[in-house]
């Protein structure tokens, strides 16, 4: 299996994509469900059990199945079995000698400046993860992906790539996370990012795991499945203006992810019908995607005008996840592909292609463009 990331994936004629999904968050317990809420608008605000600086108990949007003294990474164990477990019917068709690998999308907290306490989560976390994959997934080797909201395209463009190539027949790809921590409550109120009654411009806290069973459509074929959705491509890029840095952000990480994702399709005379977006209420969140957006979309693109071409759909419908799940961290862009392919499933809305969009609170910002199975290629 590769290690490297490379910065870009297309697909380029091969059909991979989702052959079957599951996903549990603050509303709901599977990937339809997941779907349904999310079209009905709703909202699961709830208070938690967290106190803000001023008094008031934090707004979430929890798992309320879960028991509220159930925290930190007990937490995320029980978001994955939960969105785990939906997959275990559909891989009894890649048993035997299947060649399998999982890919887990986790909070930034993970990465490479973890402290020892956080070390031990992940490793608990990923040795979880890893005894599922020996009951259910042929013993896959598990790939932690500690990159916080943009884990997903990462995840994705190495496992789409090992799938296409035929090194793997199938993958499973998604993530999960939690702010229901002390310690993660604690830094958020530290740097007033907590939504308390007051400080508006602040982030929900959501939690939730989700993933993708990713083959071919052939292999899917033969396991009795079928794709529920296509992934087109995948971008990559680096916003060296990230909310800690020293430098201005200027939406250009965000941007190269996006026009990366779409490149392929302006290129073929198709246009973008649908975005999925991670943008919560913060400032820098905000106008990170206002800066971007426009230079993503944009004809001309970031090339002044040179190689001129739509992007999207003159009125491009623009739907953000943290308004119905509340921040999901890195379980954003899993529950985003989740829902555009349940979408896609269902006709509603009716776009054809979608293009899901995560901004990490560090440098890394991704996009995965997903297109119904059976949409015309030109």
């Amino acid at each position: 299996m590769t290690t490297r990331s490379p910065m870009s994936w297309n697909a380029k004629g091969s059909e991979v994509g989702p052959c079957a999904m599951g996903a549990f968050n603050g509303l709901a317990f599977d990937a339809h469900q997941t779907w349904a809420f999310w079209r009905a608008e709703a909202v699961g605000v709830t208070e938690g059990p967290f106190r803000c600086a001023n008094g008031t108990r934090a707004t979430m949007i929890s798992a309320r199945t879960l028991p509220p003294r159930l925290w930190g990474v007990e937490r995320m164990v029980a978001l994955v079995d939960g969105a785990l477990a939906q997959l275990n019917t559909p891989l009894t068709g890649f048993r035997g000698d299947s060649r399998l690998g999982l890919w887990l999308g986790l909070p930034e907290r993970y990465g490479p400046e973890a402290s020892k306490a956080q070390g031990a989560e992940r490793r608990r976390l990923e040795g979880h993860v890893k005894q599922w994959c020996a009951r259910h997934a042929g013993d896959a080797p598990v790939i932690g992906v500690p990159r916080g909201h943009a884990s997903l395209a990462f995840a994705l463009a190495e496992a789409c790539a090992e799938v296409a190539a035929g090194q793997l027949e199938a993958a499973i790809v998604g993530g999960v996370d939690t702010y229901h921590a002390p310690e993660v409550m604690d830094e958020l109120m530290e740097q007033s990012r907590l939504f308390d009654g007051e400080n508006v411009d602040s982030l929900i806290p959501g939690e939730g795991a989700a993933f993708l069973l990713v083959t071919r459509a052939r292999t899917a074929k033969s396991a009795g499945l079928s794709l529920m959705a296509r992934v087109e491509s995948v971008g990559m890029a680096q916003e060296s203006g990230s909310l800690f840095s020293d430098t201005p952000c200027t939406g250009t990480g965000l941007a190269q992810a996006m026009r990366a994702a779409t490149a392929l399709q302006s290129a073929a005379g198709q246009r973008l019908e649908w975005l999925l977006g991670d943008v919560n209420n913060e400032p820098h969140r905000i106008e990170e995607f206002q800066l971007a957006l426009p230079r993503a979309m944009a004809p001309g693109g970031m090339a002044g005008g040179r190689d001129y071409r739509p992007v999207a759909v003159d009125d491009l419908p623009i739907d953000l996840l943290p308004l119905r799940f509340g921040d999901l961290g890195a379980a954003t862009l899993p529950t985003a592909a989740v829902v555009a392919s349940q979408a896609f499933l269902r006709g509603a809305p009716t776009a054809t292609n979608c293009l899901c969009v995560g901004s990490s609170l560090g440098p890394d910002r991704g996009a995965v463009l997903l297109r119904a199975v059976g949409a015309s290629d030109s």
